[in-house]
């Protein structure tokens, strides 16, 4: 068994200086000694933050199942007007989104700190002419760590899975959509012609809605429309402000009512065994002898209205219609709305469990971590200056590529020649990342890209007319195998986030790489601070918390953040409670399926193009200067990091360090002066001149 298997993050000496050393009094209490210090303090901000966010979804839970009557294993939080229903999930799940930024940022935190390495894994890893990641997530170090680390690595990142895919869905909306009758009549504005009118061979399924609407006639509460409104008000997928309908016309005899249709509740599972347009959510508007979605019509039926000619025909079957009648007006009847806002028992638990998880595994690891992590390239040149690694002695001008390359490990490393050739941003980053990272992007955009085409083939132009999130009848998904329970259709409206999720990932860590190694280039061209993830000393600085330049990890977050609503719009739950005509509940017609919207996939796509795009031109930049590029290699770092070394005498002979504290002062890398003819360059707070172009150095 490895000694280290029971440490999470080793134990021993500390080879980092510490802010108990030399400048700064040691602290006298227990939260000092342990907490001031940079890293174990955002460890414990990330633990605290988790423990917050668990509190929320807990205590939510636990109101919830007291103040609301469950169904089945789903409670209603609210019933009523459908527009406060879209406004009270819009900001209940603003709400869910930074509670789950929150706890997903300090789990990726607390996964980074399990992937960075200690100086004692760098020692033992070096030994075997082997090396690891520093300053960037690198979940390839955990091979070379202990079986805890990787557990706990695993954990969290499993964990992670079902927050990305039922989180948002904790909480969702469904939508009231009444079926409805059209009768046809004459009459005057005061609708009594209504009240007291018949209905022509009534049936008894529509009977009780017209004797309905004549009672509200008699008490004036139907709502007059014009013609145009009457079309915009009722072509829609699902009807929730008004129920049955009157079209007024003066084909019809003044004291007879004719039924016109029957509008059902639109289904997307009987549409598709269905001709069109037999099960269109609003077919009564079709001309007769249509043959295609009534949406495609209405172009036609305002030119119509524009003119007063607007006729509606009498559904009766399928190509073979009944009378035509031309419509002055319509009397609509308004209706209460029953949309929903509701909440998944069974979703909830799922991300309280995970979330406990993720908050037990941070806080042990707050409580049980030992020795620092080395988490940026400051802490590694740091480390390195105070106790030089006896592995990369020697090797001052190699580069991570030829690292990466394994050549240093085939052949004894001899001395190299400097070349001033200014790397491009994207050396630091091995051809396998970059192929990696640009071909997942480019599946990504190429399945959105494919599911458009589906779409435009399948439903044809009328998608592109729906707005963001928006429900139609053309842009639900349709199938006899498409599963209609909640959490099916949860999870598949959530996977697009979790290959974002996967595509962020990949972004990041080449963006990460990068912005190191220009960071990297410029201590060639004067003395400056490391910046460490403990707390700063003397010249030293803070790292950055999100390990990216806040002038592109900002620009990073917000646009992240755009493609994530986007692609939130793209696909989305749908869910219809239907009523019949006669305003009871019609479970039958209930509809639990996935959306789309066209536009906003287009916008996604063209959002990850110009994202990929941007990547590829900063990765074209020149560095600062032509120091050999380190990248987020440890070797190549430990390399640059022998200022007492000179190459011109045996080992026997080298100078003993001399504990000069220099990682605290700013420190820049260049040649320092040796005796002999092989020259030297190395980090040093001391004097240091360019590398002479062609100058030999070790």
């Amino acid at each position: 068994m490895h000694p280290d298997e029971y440490e999470l993050l080793s134990t021993g000496a500390d080879p980092v200086r510490r802010p108990d050393e030399g400048d700064v009094k040691p602290q006298s209490t227990w939260f000092g000694r342990r907490w001031r210090v940079g890293w174990r303090t955002s460890l414990l901000f990330t633990s605290l933050a988790t423990l917050v966010v668990l509190g929320f979804n807990l205590g939510f839970l636990l109101w919830a199942v007291a103040h609301h009557t469950l169904h089945g294993d789903r409670g209603v939080l609210y019933e009523g007007n459908c527009s406060k229903v879209r406004k009270m999930s819009t900001g209940l799940h603003l709400l869910i989104n930074i509670l789950g930024t929150i706890l997903l940022g300090a789990s990726n935190y607390a996964m980074q700190s399990l992937c960075a390495p200690t100086r004692k894994d760098i020692d033992r890893v070096h030994a075997k002419g082997l090396w690891l990641d520093i300053g960037v997530h690198s979940p390839q170090n955990l091979l070379h760590f202990p079986w805890k680390r990787r557990l706990l690595w695993l954990a969290l990142t499993l964990s992670s899975l079902p927050l990305h895919l039922v989180y948002n869905s904790t909480i969702f909306s469904t939508t009231s959509a009444n079926a409805y009758n059209v009768f046809a009549g004459s009459g005057p504005p005061d609708h009594q012609t209504l009240a007291s009118a018949n209905l022509n061979n009534p049936d008894a399924a529509v009977r009780p809605s017209f004797l309905r609407l004549q009672d509200k006639a008699q008490n004036g509460t139907l709502r007059r429309l014009d013609n145009a409104e009457c079309l915009n008000a009722y072509t829609t997928t699902y009807q929730t402000t008004y129920g049955c309908l009157v079209l007024v016309t003066d084909s019809v005899n003044a004291t007879t009512f004719e039924t016109v249709d029957t509008q059902t509740v639109y289904s997307p599972s009987v549409h598709n065994r269905a001709l069109e347009p037999v099960e269109d959510p609003y077919r009564w508007t079709c001309p007769p002898n249509a043959n295609h979605s009534c949406s495609t019509y209405l172009n036609d039926v305002r030119d119509q209205i524009e003119h007063n000619v607007w006729d509606v025909y009498q559904v009766i079957a399928q190509n073979n219609p009944g009378n035509a009648y031309r419509v002055k007006y319509c009397l609509a009847e308004e209706l209460p709305q029953h949309c929903k806002l509701q909440y998944s028992l069974p979703l909830t638990v799922v991300v309280i469990v995970f979330n406990l998880v993720k908050a037990g595994i941070m806080c042990y690891m707050s409580f049980s971590a030992a020795e620092s992590p080395i988490l940026t390239t400051g802490d590694a040149i740091a480390s390195f200056l105070h106790e030089p690694d006896k592995f990369s002695a020697g090797k001052c001008m190699i580069s991570a590529a030829e690292i990466r390359s394994n050549r240093v490990m085939r052949r004894p490393y001899t001395p190299l020649s400097f070349l001033p050739i200014r790397e491009r941003w994207q050396s630091a980053i091995s051809d396998r990342k970059w192929w990696l990272g640009a071909i997942v992007w480019i599946v990504g955009i190429t399945i959105c890209l494919g599911l458009v085409g589906y779409a435009q083939a399948n439903d044809g132009r009328d998608i592109w007319t729906a707005g963001f999130g928006a429900i139609s009848a053309q842009t639900l998904i349709k199938g006899d195998t498409w599963p209609t329970d909640l959490t099916s259709n949860t999870i598949i409206a959530n996977i697009p986030q979790l290959l974002f999720s996967l595509l962020y990932f990949i972004f990041n860590a080449l963006l990460t790489g990068m912005t190191l190694a220009a960071e990297w280039s410029r201590y060639s061209l004067s003395h400056r601070g490391l910046r460490v993830s403990d707390m700063p000393r003397r010249a030293q600085r803070s790292s950055y918390f999100l390990s990216v330049p806040y002038r592109y990890a900002i620009p990073l977050m917000s646009v992240s953040a755009l493609l994530h609503w986007l692609i939130s719009q793209s696909l989305f739950l749908v869910g219809i409670e239907a009523y019949s005509p006669d305003l009871k509940r019609f479970p039958d017609r209930d509809v639990m399926t996935c959306g789309y919207t066209p536009t906003a996939m287009v916008s996604a796509i063209s959002v990850g193009v110009v994202m990929l795009a941007l990547l590829v031109a900063l990765g074209r930049k020149r560095l600062a200067s032509s120091m050999p590029v380190a990248g987020s290699c440890s070797l190549a770092i430990a390399a640059a990091c022998h200022p007492s070394f000179n190459p011109n005498l045996s080992n026997a002979d080298q100078k003993v360090p001399v504990d000069t504290e220099m990682e605290l002062e700013p420190v820049r890398w260049g040649s320092v002066l040796v005796e002999g003819e092989l020259g030297h360059c190395t980090f040093t707070s001391g004097e240091v001149k360019e590398p002479k172009d062609q100058g030999v150095y070790q």
